[in-house]
Parts: structure tokens; sequence; C-alpha cells
């Protein structure tokens, strides 16, 4: 598994941006550059497909093995459209389609790119047609089989351009092992807690979009941050869904406050049972 982007919306640095956050990315590179949110699961499936794939292919791996894409909304950092048109445009590629799976309302930007003009020239309907891409629904709570995975997508705190409740992924190998992947969402909503009781997860990726930004509360709605997602993991512990050997992956972050050296530096003064680590970009687990 790997992350191939591990930035909220704008990126760090910000193209537009000379804020000491961004400035300071430009200075040291590597960690401290961050491409727009994207999770490799393994060849064939991911979660997002967004504004910067193309580079990220070319950096962390290619998309000639990809299958299945589950998007966790329809913003526009996290699914970029022109990426089917790339597909078509591909000489030699995998016969079957390339799989977008939508939660809920978010399934309702299909039958908007299909009646687009402007999006790909209208193309939509074609590459559905000739079989470039394919369109699933899934629906919150339900589990489905995809990849030999069983895949849950429980509600985050967080809406989608359509409207939608953003779609965080409980995914479980076939070997048992469990992975939430709770990225776009402030402070879980109760049924998503109720969901996640006793599911002693392997692994949690969570957002923290807001790194060390103080005065957001420790509930804040749309997104985390450090202090609320320290809040978060002690009631995910106590109430199963963490336990001791868990470990947990932090993305999804902007550069309002804090460099990635600043945040690992704070992480590692939190006291805590689980292991917490800092993702950047192209990072393995």
């Amino acid at each position: 598994m790997r992350f191939y982007g591990t930035s909220a919306a704008e990126g760090i640095p910000n193209p537009f941006c000379f804020c000491p956050v961004c400035n300071h990315a430009r200075k040291m590179g590597g960690t401290e550059i961050r491409r727009r949110s994207m999770f490799r699961i393994d060849e064939q499936m991911c979660i997002d497909l967004g504004a910067d794939s193309f580079q990220q292919a070319i950096e962390y791996g290619d998309f000639t093995k990809l299958r299945h894409v589950l998007v966790s909304h329809t913003h526009e950092d996290h699914f970029s459209y022109m990426m089917m048109n790339v597909r078509n445009m591909s000489i030699d590629r995998l016969e079957e389609p390339l799989h977008f799976y939508f939660t809920d309302r978010a399934y309702d930007i299909v039958d908007f790119y299909r009646q687009s003009r402007p999006i790909m020239k209208g193309m939509t309907a074609d590459l559905e047609a000739r079989g470039v891409v394919a369109f699933h629904k899934l629906e919150f709570n339900r589990p489905v089989t995809v990849s030999g995975m069983q895949v849950t997508p429980l509600r985050g705190n967080h809406r989608g351009n359509m409207g939608e409740d953003c779609a965080n992924y409980l995914i479980q190998n076939e070997d048992g092992r469990k992975l939430y992947y709770g990225v776009d969402t402030g402070w879980y909503l109760p049924e998503t807690f109720k969901l996640l009781e006793n599911a002693a997860l392997d692994v949690l990726i969570s957002e923290c979009t807001f790194g060390l930004t103080e005065g957001r509360g420790l509930h804040p709605g749309g997104h985390l941050d450090a202090f609320s997602c320290m809040e978060l993991f002690r009631q995910l512990l106590a109430q199963g869904t963490l336990h001791a050997n868990s470990r947990i992956y932090l993305t999804h972050i902007n550069h309002f406050t804090s460099t990635h050296a600043d945040l690992v530096s704070w992480i590692q003064e939190q006291s805590f049972p689980c292991p917490i680590t800092v993702a950047w970009d192209g990072m393995v687990i």
C-alpha cells in the first residue's frame, strides 16, 4: 500500500502562496512536498484519482494494472474526470473498463458528466459504451466485494460537490486484516462510531487537514486537526476500534500552520499506545 498524495486541495507548496510553510517546502523539498490526496491499496485498486494523478503515476507507479477506483467524494482534488479520457487515449490497455465507485448522492455526478458537453467534449456516455470506464453506485454501510476485498463505505462528516456525505472506507483484505481510510471528515458521525465499535483495525489512515491549527474545538466539522485527531484516537481506542498493535497514519494535510517536521515533532511528544506516523508522498505501508 502506498500514499500517492498526502495534501489537502491546495497542495504544498500551493503554487500561488508564499506563506512560511509553502516557502519552507520549496526550500527543503522531500517530505515537505505534498501532492493532492490519493492512496494505492494495491496494483488493482486505489482510493481517489485526483488532480495530481498523472504526475503521481510517473513518480510512484503507473496505472496499467489499475482496475478499481473507490471515490471518496466529488471534490476535484479527489476525482479528476480528465483521467477517464487519459485512459481512453491509451494505445494498449486492459480490455476491462476502469471501474469507478461512487456512494449515495455522489453518483449523481455521473449523469451530470453524461449530459454535459464541456466535460470531455460530451464523451462520457461513449466511453461507457466502448468499455473504457464503468460506474457503480455503492450504499453506505453495505459491504461489497471489490478485487477480492470486502469494502464498506461509511459516512464521513464532510460534503462533496453533489451535496453527498464523503465516503470513508473500511476495507478487509482476504487474509482478514482491516484498514479504515478516514479522509475528508470532521469528528466522526454517531453512526460511524457505532459501526466501528470493536473493529480491531490493523491500520487507520486518518486525515489531519489543519495540522497544528488551534482554536477549532475538539469535535470540528468538515476536517480534523492534530488536536481533534488525538481526541478521536482516544475514543476509538476506548471503543475497541483501535488496539495496541494498530498503526495510525496521518494524511490530507494543508499548509495553514505546520510543516511536516513540525507535525512529526508534535506527534512524537504525544502519549498514545498505538504508533502514529505522519505520512508523506510515496510512503509505503
